[in-house]
């Protein structure tokens, strides 16, 4: 197997404490950051909705989602947009709070086969992988969308 086989490319997103890792293909698009539309829910964690394509798409703040205690977001602020994993979603596509600008990374797989994969569904955080001495989290996409309103 070629060296570029063994590894997949990945997106970090910064958050306030630590980053998130996706893989590269699940990320559509970032964008910068704009003040979400607010939706009819209770969730503190769902900032409300952005436009994008002729879309709207809801905006997750991933931290608030883990209990983390809230805090300002910098200029530096963006949006990753990524798929929804499951067709016929009421949400297509979701958006990911950034405190900075993401970066691409190079990840061996043998260090995502190392961290298993819990089962999907069952919480906002699918693994913990450590990369460079970096504990990166990876996000359960299927889970955020289950938790997402009605359209």
């Amino acid at each position: 197997m070629s060296q570029r086989e063994d590894e997949i490319r990945c997106m970090l997103i910064p958050m306030r404490e630590g980053r998130l890792l996706l893989p590269n293909a699940a990320v559509a698009e970032v964008i910068g950051y704009r003040e979400p539309d607010p939706l009819d829910h209770d969730l503190p964690w769902l900032q409300g909705k952005v436009g994008w394509h002729q879309r709207d798409i809801p905006v997750v703040d991933f931290e608030r989602l883990l209990g983390r205690s809230v805090a300002g977001g910098g200029i530096r602020q963006r949006i990753a947009v990524c798929y929804a994993l499951q067709p016929g979603d009421d949400w297509p596509l979701i958006g990911l709070v950034a405190q900075g600008i993401p970066r691409l990374l190079r990840v061996q797989r043998e260090v995502i086969e190392f961290a298993g994969t819990p089962a999907s569904g069952a919480s906002p955080v699918r693994m913990r992988i450590s990369v460079g001495g970096e504990e990166l989290i990876v996000p359960d996409l299927d889970y955020l969308h289950t938790q997402l309103p009605v359209a």
